[in-house]
Formats: structure tokens, sequence, C-alpha cells
């Protein structure tokens, strides 16, 4: 048996897991990927503190994680915590429940998501690229600039954003409240970030794979068929337009969009759709290789 690693990313919205075995001197075969909807960052981005629930929550996802990572006899590991961890000042709670299923938490940075997710995406991407991961509560920006790696991490996620400007997710987006996220959104981007040049655009990350499977109208998620696929500002706009327009129940029915996500998905959206705004690019391309490939990858020495 080859050399078997496994990764698990505890995100502001999801825990993710990937279990990869070695298959040659650059390239690995993926045996298992399991995504479960915890909502770790609830109430984070107001109140600074985990939620006892969310901890629960959290919990229960990686209680099954465990016991797909004993089937699979995985020989290295990783746990990795994002933006929700890096906000609190009670991340101990995790850690501490984490430890009786002999998980160590690692909480990163936004710079080291950052790498890992080029780290996972780097092989299909030419030297023009401008990667941008949306996760539920910071967005990240990687890019190439005289042989050097740049990164950027911003607090604008569709978990943080949702929670600050949605005041009922069951109804309808009014297109005031779009413009509200959308001018929110701009200003950071403004203060933050300076490109003066044109990129293409990659994206990764859940909000904007749910886009994918929404354009594709997948009822099983696929990651073959999500990988490459191209979308252009004027489908993204009709689909937030569609989206904005259905009621919470209505989203849920949607195609492609898994209902736990129905809730925030449109203010993913209207991130991406401010970015590519702001960046002067009309399309971009989509991939399922993030920071757990780059996890995966780092620990088969890839």
């Amino acid at each position: 048996m080859s050399l078997r690693a496994a990764a698990i990313d505890i995100g502001t919205n999801s825990c993710r897991l990937l279990i990869g075995e070695k298959s040659g001197d650059n390239s690995f075969e993926i045996l298992a990927r399991e995504l479960e909807i915890t909502r770790l960052g609830e109430g984070v981005d107001k109140n600074r503190k985990l939620k006892a629930a969310a901890v629960a929550r959290v919990y229960q996802a990686l209680k099954k994680f465990r016991a797909i990572i004993d089937r699979y006899q995985v020989e290295k590991l990783r746990v990795i915590g994002t933006s929700a961890l890096r906000d609190v000042d009670n991340a101990y709670l995790l850690k501490d429940k984490l430890q009786e299923l002999d998980f160590k938490l690692e909480i990163i940075s936004g710079e080291k998501e950052a790498e890992l997710n080029y780290a996972g995406a780097v092989s299909n991407l030419e030297n023009d690229f401008l990667l941008i991961d949306i996760g539920g509560g910071s967005t990240e920006f990687i890019w190439s600039e005289a042989s050097e790696i740049k990164f950027k991490s911003l607090d604008i996620g569709c978990v943080r954003m949702t929670e600050k400007f949605v005041v009922n997710p069951e109804t309808e987006f009014k297109t005031e409240l779009v413009n509200k996220i959308s001018n929110y959104v701009n200003d950071l981007l403004a203060s933050e970030l300076d490109f003066n040049r044109e990129f293409k655009i990659r994206g990764v990350g859940g909000t904007i794979t749910t886009l994918a499977a929404i354009k594709l109208g997948l009822e099983v998620y696929d990651s073959s068929k999500i990988e490459n696929t191209e979308i252009n500002k004027k489908e993204l706009e009709k689909i937030i337009k569609k989206l904005s327009n259905s009621n919470l129940k209505e989203r849920k029915n949607v195609k492609g969009l898994q209902p736990q996500r129905a809730d925030i998905i449109i203010a993913g959206l209207i991130i991406l759709k401010a970015i590519l705004d702001f960046i002067d690019s009309s399309e971009l391309s989509i991939s399922d290789h993030d920071l757990l490939h780059g996890l995966i990858k780092n620990q088969l020495n890839i």
C-alpha cells in the first residue's frame, strides 16, 4: 500500500475531509472526500466567541471523519482551522474537544491558508492568474508578482456578510440589501487591494464551486464536472438575480445548491461579483483543487 494522508479543514461554514494515496512522484489518488455543514462561525463576527452548540456540531462531524480515517489506515494527518477560529478568544473549547478524537488542531493564518490554496491549485494555473477563495468568514487572494507569490486575506465571507447584513434569510433579497453588501465589499476592496494589471481569474472554495454546480444543474456534486468550469459575469448576475428573487424555501430546491447553503450563497456571490467588477474581469474558471489538496500534497511530498 502506498503512502496515505488525510486532511481536514474546519471552516467557518463547513468541515471537509480529503484522503489521498500517493500514486506517483507528482500526483495522488483521492480515496475519500466528505463535507458536513457545521456553521462553526455562527455569531463569531458579532461576539468573537465560539458557541457551544457550534463546537458540538463540529465535534459530531469530526467523529464521523475519525471513523473514515481509521478505515483507510491513514499514515499522515493534518487538521486545520481557518477564519472563524482566527477570530475568537475561546478556540480552546474546540481544541480540547478534538483531543478526545486524537486530533491536533492547527489554527492557520490567512496567509498560510492562501499558500495552501495556491499549492492545491498551482498545477492548473498560468503566470498571470489571480486565485480567489471565498470562504465563510474570509476571502483569500493569491497572485504571482516578479516570480514571487503574493497573498492577501480579507474579512469578507458568505457567513460573515449574511450575519452582518441579512435580518431575515427566509425572505427574498431586495435590491437595497444586495447594494448594501456590494457597497461594503467594494469599499473594503478599494482600501485593501491595489491591482494595476490584468489577471486571469481562478476561483476555489464552497461559494464558487456551488456556483459551478448551479450553472451545471448538478443533482449530485461531481468534482470532475466542476473542475475547469467557466462562468462569465452575465451568467453570475443572472444567477444572483434568480436567487435574490426567491425565498429561502425556493432556494433550497435549486439544483446544484445544497439546502444548507441556501441562506448564505447570495452574499457569497455578491462578494464574487464585486471582486470581478473591482479587477475589471468578465469571467473566471472554477476549480475544486484548494487548500485540502495543498495539505495532501504537502504531506505526501508532492
